[in-house]
């Protein structure tokens, strides 16, 4: 849902995973109709070409934004001055499946960048304790 929502608001979609090759939802969308989520979005035609990277620091060159949807092991050790360096300057970080412990969340809001997580009320607290 949120790669085909920031696709059609008319982002630029760069996705990572070292285990999956093809994104068989993005891929097939048009092939299964009745279970694709694809009727509910505009835009979503140019998704099929949506291509899955193997190479994370390719995938992090020049984007805005950096969304975590899977605990992959790899994604729980990413140091933030590492994403930063690859991603070319803060960006907003997204936590959306709770991957990101304090002290990186800590990190990324020390380097700059906007961090938001689902049911991760606490990194306003965080941000707070550090402009104070």
């Amino acid at each position: 849902l949120i790669v085909r929502k920031a696709h059609e608001k008319g982002a630029y979609i760069s996705v990572h995973d070292p285990y999956v090759r093809v994104w068989n939802e993005m891929r097939f969308q048009d092939s299964d109709y009745d279970h694709s989520l694809a009727r509910h979005f505009r835009r979503q035609q140019e998704l099929s070409m949506l291509e899955v990277s193997d190479d994370l620091p390719a995938a992090l060159d020049g984007v805005h934004a950096v969304v975590l949807t899977v605990r992959h092991a790899q994604y729980k050790v990413l140091e933030p001055e590492w994403v930063v360096e690859q991603t070319g300057g803060p960006v907003a970080i997204v936590d959306a499946f709770g991957i990101l412990d304090d002290d990186r969340i800590v990190r990324y809001l020390q380097l700059g960048c906007a961090v938001r997580g689902v049911a991760r009320g606490h990194i306003k607290r965080l941000a707070r304790r550090l402009d104070g």
